[in-house]
């Protein structure tokens, strides 16, 4: 983790922790939470905050459940947007959402729903679901399964053909293997402009969530929905802070 986020992290702690002594944020609008990897090596994660350990990944649910009793909002399935609730997200299809996520949630009754990598399931990387893992996965009742790109590469600094492509096989790849619909996606490193925004609407998706910071209320449009990150090395406090909203205005600083 570089000092300079670091600081801005601690900052952004501190600060949250001032909004939450002053401000309570609206209890009506939904909040997509998005987590990554729990036991698995996250590449790309030059700050190490995207891959908690199964006994961290748990406080952090008790601590969203906590926040979600304390506004009265019921957890939601991604398809329920947009009414009022907490929506539990992962990106990457990590192998450990089938022996570690779905256990956790399940019990605790909670949907959540899994943005895959296409090309990933093939790959033979240990790290990430395979076909066999993919469609157990699905077999759980509160699990919904959605798109995170065929290659997982920015959408964004594609040709629009490739872009194109890239999306229909993100698409095609999960709804051939699980043989049902997958209208859902996540923007691979959460990058997205107008023209990857509308590429995923003509390829057939009709809710797609990106890394702006902050709630989702009913006016967002439905291909740009914000979340909130949560991380390793979060206290059970920042989590709460974080989905009551105390958090929102560092998508300034993102």
């Amino acid at each position: 983790m570089s000092t300079a986020f670091l600081v801005k992290r601690r900052g952004a702690a501190l600060l949250g922790g001032l909004d939450a002594a002053v401000r309570r944020h609206p209890a009506d609008q939904a909040r997509l939470v998005t987590f990554h990897a729990v036991g698995n090596r996250v590449d790309g994660d030059v700050h190490g905050i995207y891959d908690l350990t199964p006994a961290e990944f748990a406080r952090h649910v008790d601590a969203v459940v906590g926040a979600a009793e304390e506004t009265g909002l019921p957890f939601l399935s991604f398809a329920e947007w947009p009414a009022p609730g907490i929506v539990v997200t992962f990106d990457d299809g990590y192998a450990d959402l089938v022996g570690t996520v779905a256990p956790v949630l399940s019990d605790r009754g909670i949907p959540f729903h899994c943005f895959v990598t296409g090309d990933r399931l093939d790959a033979g990387d240990p790290r990430y679901l395979d076909r066999a893992a993919l469609t157990e996965l699905a077999s759980v009742p509160l699990a919904g399964i959605g798109a995170h790109g065929w290659r997982h590469s920015p959408l964004d600094a594609m040709q629009a053909d490739e872009r194109d492509n890239d999306l229909l096989a993100s698409r095609s790849s999960l709804e051939d293997l699980l043989q049902r619909a997958v209208d859902t996606m996540s923007y691979p490193f959460g990058r997205v402009n107008g023209d990857v925004r509308n590429a995923a609407e003509r390829a057939g998706f009709v809710r797609a969530a990106c890394s702006t910071w902050g709630f989702a209320p009913p006016a967002c449009d439905p291909l740009l929905l914000p979340r909130i990150d949560l991380w390793a090395g979060d206290s059970p406090r920042t989590v709460r802070h974080k989905v009551l909203g105390h958090w929102n205005w560092f998508g300034r600083l993102s």
